[in-house]
């Protein structure tokens, strides 16, 4: 019940963001849409436990929406952001509304926040410069950028393969016991499929 609460405040006034993408996707897209199905199942199950099954959709593609454009420029309050106003930020995204994704959808946010992926963005336009332009980016020497970011990405990752493990046992700081969660078998027979990297 509590986490219902909390989740019914957060997403009246929170906004998502991507974090690091070594951590988590590399677009708002994705977190909109995990963060769309999570209040979902939550939201839905207690019906369900109660052997009912629920007539109305718990949060629609909207809020998914506003989550991810809208209400990032209010968490920085800048009402300038995510408007279509004269004097707000020049900044755009396009969408191809013939991909395979959104073809025929007459609803564009539902078919954006439920079907889109960043592979349908046209163009995107930041302080009235175009960054993507007919589906390719517009960053000037992008190979010598790209190069920079591969040999830091590599870098790092060699850190961290190079680094053991915690044994992780006891309590933690809040002074609940460790364990072992779960975890998804998708093989048959022998094995998980769970592999050696654990991402």
């Amino acid at each position: 019940m509590a986490m219902i609460a909390l989740i019914t405040t957060l997403f009246k006034t929170a906004a998502l963001g991507i974090d690091m993408h070594f951590t988590y996707s590399t677009d708002i897209l994705t977190q909109a849409r995990l963060w769309l199905q999570t209040v979902r199942l939550i939201f839905s199950r207690r019906t369900l436990e109660a052997w009912e099954v629920p007539t109305n959709n718990s949060m629609s593609a909207n809020p998914g929406f506003l989550m991810a454009a809208h209400h990032g420029g209010l968490a920085l309050r800048r009402q300038d952001f995510d408007v279509l106003a004269v004097g707000a930020k020049a900044d755009l995204v396009v969408w191809n509304g013939d991909s395979p994704s959104l073809l025929g959808w007459d609803d564009p946010v539902a078919a954006v926040i439920l079907h889109a992926n960043v592979g349908d963005i046209e163009h995107v336009v930041v302080d009235g410069i175009f960054k993507k332009r007919d589906g390719k980016l517009t960053v000037q020497n992008y190979p010598a950028i790209q190069g920079r970011f591969l040999q830091s990405a590599h870098r790092i990752q060699q850190v961290w393969k190079d680094t053991p493990l915690p044994v992780v046992e006891g309590q933690f700081s809040s002074g609940f016991n460790y364990a072992l969660a779960d975890t998804a078998d998708t093989l048959r027979g022998s094995g998980d499929g769970y592999g050696e990297t654990f991402l």
